[in-house]
């Protein structure tokens, strides 16, 4: 009977123990913080990290992808390229695309889903709300095309007039011209100087490698963040990410310095100098650079010319 009761209270024991570790990670997962009710992990094997808020009020859950590229990440000559690229993310992958007729649009659709994507300065982001017994499907395509996407050249030329028509109703709008201009003066040596939507001849003349460069940059867990609120439980939630490990063994890229993707470098010559689209520069035809004139060089790296004003250069290759 002794050895009976001993038991119950190890057994009981344990069970406190959990009831005041509710958020020990399962196996391949790290519990980084509570706040406000958000618990943040982070997966072991590749740096993706996962916010989760439980909501059990009602049969609903939103998943969301969230990467940190945005038109910060874009040089003159490749501007908009983040926003261009969030349309060709939903234009096939791997496993779900139009010709096995389980393209994202038809999939989630079918299941009552309501899913779209927003790009702005500094991210840009890819969510699904829908019934909650359907979350493991919209973990499983942001999971295939965070790496799967096809980019074809083919898709490029179609979403470019659509991405082009969304950039000439904003020319229309005098509000948001206004917002252009400001945001044009302010930054004058810093990719907050071009609206998120790019300039027009990028938008027409971006190429195909430029963006599968892009995305083949930018795109990869350790440069995410997964959000999940609504009805589910944490450990089953945290069990159906797993196809974001992309296999057991996976060493994720180091990100790039934003402002400057990692070139810097000294305007020893003139160059050839010019204007257009609110900025006003100079191109150096030898290295490839273009070089920002401004005296005002707000989070970006300052070089020495022999010339003044000083130059920064903004990354453009």
């Amino acid at each position: 009977m002794k050895k009976f009761f001993l038991t119950l209270i190890f057994i009981q024991g344990i069970a406190m123990t959990q009831e005041k570790n509710p958020t020990q990670a399962p196996y391949g997962f790290e519990h980084v913080k509570e706040s406000g009710g958000i618990q943040e992990y982070k997966m072991t094997n590749n740096e993706l990290t996962i916010l989760l808020k439980e909501d059990n009020s009602a049969p609903v859950a939103t998943f969301m992808v969230t990467y940190n590229v945005g038109s910060r990440n874009e040089a003159i000559g490749y501007t908009g390229s983040t926003h261009l690229l969030e349309h060709l993310m939903f234009k096939g992958s791997r496993k779900f695309n139009t010709d096995k007729g389980n393209s994202v649009f038809q999939l989630l659709q079918s299941l009552g889903s309501r899913m779209n994507a927003t790009t702005w300065l500094d991210r840009t982001n890819y969510y699904e709300t829908m019934p909650s017994e359907h979350l493991e499907t919209a973990i499983e395509i942001e999971a295939d095309r965070m790496r799967n996407a096809f980019i074809k050249e083919e898709d490029r030329q179609a979403e470019m007039t659509v991405v082009r028509n969304e950039f000439e109703r904003g020319q229309n709008n005098p509000l948001g011209v206004l917002d252009e201009h400001i945001w044009a003066t302010a930054y004058l040596a810093h990719p907050y100087h071009h609206s998120t939507i790019g300039w027009k001849a990028d938008i027409e003349n971006v190429s195909i490698e430029r963006l599968k460069k892009f995305y083949d940059t930018f795109y990869w867990p350790n440069n995410a963040t997964v959000t999940i609120v609504g009805d589910f439980e944490t450990n089953k939630a945290l069990a159906l990410v797993k196809p974001f490990r992309l296999g057991p063994i996976f060493t994720p890229p180091s990100m790039p310095t934003p402002g400057t993707n990692g070139k810097i470098g000294t305007l020893t010559r003139p160059g050839i100098w010019g204007s257009g689209n609110w900025h006003t520069g100079a191109f150096d035809p030898e290295s490839g650079y273009y070089y920002a004139v401004s005296h005002q060089l707000p989070d970006v790296h300052t070089i020495a010319s022999t010339n003044s004003p000083e130059a920064t250069m903004m990354y453009a290759g």
